[in-house]
């Protein structure tokens, strides 16, 4: 019991790290998408979501996914504490981001004439294509230090590194906005990838690994795993980056620009807000999955405990965001991007099934298993284009919306299916009876965040609120003693000001 609660503990511990980090990142991204909102409008949003992924699509397709495949290699030398295997395996990684990203640049900016006129129909933004592709070959090489960084644990030089080179672009880069308005999309873009290297560099050298130079055929002998491995994720990695930009071509292509923007701008609240949480938890549960050498018992216990966390802390997000959803949109863009609200509302019940899903998810990851890390990716992705598209076609951004929900029902029901019969994973009684639980009371908040009498609508909002949060606190801390941690946390500052 003491050994699951430390568990706990350590997830909790990370998540509130860079749960904070990733908080301060949010607020920075809020400021920076309202004055984008102000400065560009929609329209310009469309173009700067369709650059960016344009360019990350040939990073993805590319670039190995080094900042998941070199965690693993790393994380094992860490584990072994051979220093001298540290310091290979760190360089080879480097010397692989340098060779993938050089690829990728040379690509974007040869063919940016053909990506141009497949993403926006014309030669327009060819010379903006060109440009952009630099970043390929500097975000490769941020990717390969975080990648250390995190595989050697070093997650506090990981957390500051994202969070400063954040701060830093957001001051250089509003008064481009400012001043040049859709001219600044494409300096900013680049500003901002060199910061997030520059920042990344500065604590990759406190970690005092000397950059070597390897000759060729040493760096594919020795990074043939990360490499194998690299390839099989980025079949991962790249096709929901596909998916995306097609999705976004085929918006352009039945409406305009101002509802890719619309769609960028709800994929924006998702992923950067929501979803806050999975990128903060992944990054102390993929390396811990991978150090269990596929132990289904450590991985059982795991993926329950994350899985848990996740629910019990994403559940009351989930309803404050769907009660809150058209104030969100007002504060954080403008009133211009209101009809993204149809889809944002189906997106985000959608995250209830995520964090189940996702924390199954990494078991394939970690595993290695190549078989069905390849039909699942290729099944998955597919699903997910045929859905949204669909609901597009259909019903508009409603129908997006409710095609993404759909798609994460599967996506769980999947997953489950695949770590129960495959890998022998069971998942906890407890799991179950937290996810029916915050599955109901996030299923009322959807069907109450519409009602138009606001009296009626706002005592809802306070009786499903204060139910999810009371049941979250009290579950947490069943697990991590939160009372009395914030008990000592008090003690130790009253003392601290005695003193």
């Amino acid at each position: 019991m003491s050994d699951n609660k430390n568990s706990y503990k350590k997830i909790f511990k990370t998540t509130s790290l860079f749960g904070t980090v990733h908080f301060i990142n949010m607020v920075i991204s809020v400021i920076r998408s309202k004055f984008l909102a102000v400065f560009i409008g929609a329209e310009g949003y469309g173009i700067y979501s369709l650059l960016n992924s344009t360019i990350e699509l040939i990073r993805k397709a590319i670039g190995l996914n080094i900042e998941t495949s070199g965690v693993k290699k790393i994380a094992q030398a860490n584990t072994e504490g051979e220093l001298q295997n540290i310091s290979v395996q760190a360089n080879i990684l480097l010397w692989i981001a340098v060779i993938t990203g050089g690829i990728g640049s040379f690509f974007a900016i040869v063919f940016s004439n053909q990506l141009s006129v497949w993403t926006f129909g014309d030669y327009g933004k060819a010379v903006a294509i060109g440009w952009i592709g630099i970043t390929i070959l500097i975000k490769q090489l941020t990717s390969a230090k975080t990648a250390i960084m995190q595989g050697m644990a070093k997650l506090n030089f990981l957390a500051k590194s994202s969070l400063y080179g954040n701060i830093i672009a957001l001051l250089i880069n509003l008064p481009l906005f400012y001043f040049f308005r859709l001219d600044a999309i494409v300096p900013a873009i680049i500003i901002a990838s060199l910061l997030n290297y520059l920042c990344s560099l500065f604590f990759f050298r406190k970690m005092n690994i000397k950059v070597t130079l390897y000759k060729p055929k040493k760096i594919f002998t020795e990074g043939k795993e990360v490499m194998l491995f690299g390839t099989l994720l980025s079949l991962s990695a790249f096709l929901p980056v596909l998916v995306n930009y097609l999705i976004q071509v085929f918006i352009r292509y039945k409406g305009d620009l101002n509802s890719v923007g619309l769609f960028s701008v709800g994929m924006v609240v998702i992923n950067a807000y929501v979803g806050i949480i999975f990128t903060a938890m992944s990054t102390e549960y993929y390396p811990r999955l991978a150090s269990f050498n596929k132990d289904k018992n450590l991985e059982s216990e795991a993926l329950n405990q994350q899985a848990i966390v996740s629910l019990l802390i994403i559940g009351p997000v989930i309803v404050l965001f769907l009660f809150f959803k058209e104030y969100i949109i007002h504060f954080l863009f403008s009133e211009k991007f209101v009809p993204v609200l149809p889809m944002l509302k189906w997106a985000i019940l959608a995250m209830l099934f995520k964090a189940v899903s996702w924390s199954m998810g990494y078991i394939i990851i970690a595993r290695a298993d190549s078989k069905v890390f390849t039909k699942t990716a290729i099944g998955y992705n597919t699903l997910h284009l045929l859905l949204c598209v669909g609901g597009y076609y259909l019903d508009g951004l409603r129908g997006l919306g409710v095609g993404f929900c759909l798609f994460y029902l599967v996506h769980l029901i999947g997953n489950y299916i695949l770590v129960f019969f495959r890998y022998k994973i069971q998942l906890s009684v407890p799991l179950f009876k937290i996810f029916g639980i915050t599955f109901i009371l996030c299923s009322l908040s959807f069907l109450s965040s519409d009602i138009e009498h606001l009296v009626y609508k706002y005592l809802s909002f306070i009786v499903l609120f204060s139910l999810i949060t009371y049941y979250s606190w009290v579950e947490i801390n069943k697990r991590v003693d939160a009372v009395g941690f914030i008990s000592k946390f008090t003690k130790r500052k009253g003392n601290n000001k005695n003193d």
